[in-house]
């Protein structure tokens, strides 16, 4: 049985969450990749990357596997990191791409294959101007008085190393900080489930198998593995989205743990049901931020189409 058909809604604590209580929402979506793209970019499937090089993945209500409420866990935090990374560019290194950059800028640069020849030619010509200069040639003698030096006994010897033991000086690195990319977000959730009756005891372990379930491959033949189901997750009050909380985009979930004795000593009732249990989820987005994330209306996932129904509606569904 597969968990589309086994499951459609869940909750824990099952008499605790209502329409009028702050919760956390997880739905669990069929996966969508983000090929089909024509070469601007460009798509007229369910996922497009936008202009702006954004992806931008569209779910529709019929690929909603399951809705899954549990109580908003303590210590929620999020937070966000860009790369940044140190660059160097030397001012005799610099003088050579100016001197490139001028003939591109000219017209010579690489626009097709009978014009490499001359664009290398050219950018030799360019070095041999720069070494036209008295401590651009300096340097260049020390380069190969460097690269001679190490070739005897395999030394590691450089040009800036032999300028500094010579005359106390190196090159102005003209260092800079320059941005380099981005990073995904991630998130960890830990959930203490005590089941107070067998309705809620089956609710928990339903809700163990679910994420279980959904966070593992697919087999597809005989060389294939399907990408995992992934979760939206969204914190709510009532039936709509928290005034202050952060949002999330699409995540994959990554890990998950139970800790079957979550008061340190192992504890059932009948039937086996353990008195106290621990699950840790981590989620990690498949997207990362940018700045037009952070208008109003245009987070994440556009959900106006695609409301849940209340949680009073959806009572005691799922069995």
């Amino acid at each position: 049985m597969t968990a589309k058909s086994e499951y459609k809604q869940l909750r824990y604590p099952y008499e605790g969450i209502f329409d009028t209580t702050d919760y956390l929402e997880i739905q669990c979506l069929d996966y969508v990749s983000i090929g089909g793209q024509d070469n601007v970019g460009f798509s007229t499937s369910t996922t497009s990357i936008r202009p702006s090089g954004q992806l931008n993945r569209k779910k529709k209500a019929e690929s909603i596997v399951n809705t899954t409420y549990l109580p908003i866990p303590s210590n929620i935090q999020d937070g966000n990191s860009v790369n940044f990374g140190s660059s160097n560019l030397d001012g005799l290194t610099a003088s050579v791409l100016g001197y490139v950059d001028k003939v591109t800028d000219d017209g010579a640069g690489i626009d097709g294959l009978d014009k490499i020849g001359t664009f290398i030619n050219d950018t030799l010509s360019a070095g041999v101007k720069v070494l036209s200069r008295t401590e651009a040639l300096d340097y260049f003698n020390r380069t190969i008085a460097a690269s001679a030096a190490n070739i005897p006994f395999g030394g590691n010897l450089t040009a800036s190393q032999l300028l500094a033991r010579q005359t106390g000086q190196v090159l102005n690195p003209n260092m800079e900080l320059l941005f380099e990319g981005v990073n995904l977000r991630s998130f960890r959730f830990s959930f203490k489930m005590t089941p107070r009756d067998e309705r809620e005891a089956e609710e928990v372990r339903r809700i163990i198998r679910f994420f279980k379930s959904n966070m593992v491959p697919q087999a597809v033949g005989t060389y294939y593995l399907k990408t995992p189901r992934v979760f939206q997750l969204a914190y709510k009050q009532g039936s709509g989205d928290h005034p202050f909380l952060h949002k999330f985009k699409q995540c994959a979930l990554t890990d998950m743990s139970v800790n079957y004795t979550g008061e340190g000593t192992y504890a059932t009732y009948e039937k086996g049901v353990p008195v106290s249990m621990v699950m840790d989820l981590g989620f990690k987005e498949l997207e990362p931020i940018y700045s037009g994330d952070y208008e109003e209306n245009k987070f994440g996932i556009d959900k106006t189409k695609e409301r849940s129904k209340s949680l009073e509606e959806t009572k005691g569904v799922g069995y």
